[in-house]
């Protein structure tokens, strides 16, 4: 199964075009020279793929620590859901 950091590294070198030397796990947005809108359509292909997202009011995100909240985030979503599932 491919981490969420892996996720991240691929789809921005395969749909964002990042060079690989670029991404690391202290890289952030700025040091790939994101813009607002590669932003947004990165959260979205997050949420797409991985059912959560980054919070907006965090821009300022290293990679290694976008992932580990996405991590936590995506870990807390499937819970959630085996509850309700649990509960139905």
């Amino acid at each position: 199964m491919e981490s969420v950091y892996d996720v991240m590294a691929r789809q921005l070198t395969e749909h964002f075009g990042v060079p690989q030397e670029l991404i690391g796990p202290d890289a952030t947005f700025e040091d790939m020279e994101f813009d607002s809108l590669a932003q947004v359509e990165l959260a979205t292909m997050l949420e797409d793929s991985l059912g959560v997202t980054l919070p907006e009011e965090r821009k300022d995100f290293t990679l290694g620590e976008a992932a580990a909240y996405l991590e936590r985030a995506a870990g807390c979503a499937g819970a959630r859901a085996a509850l309700v599932e649990a509960a139905q």
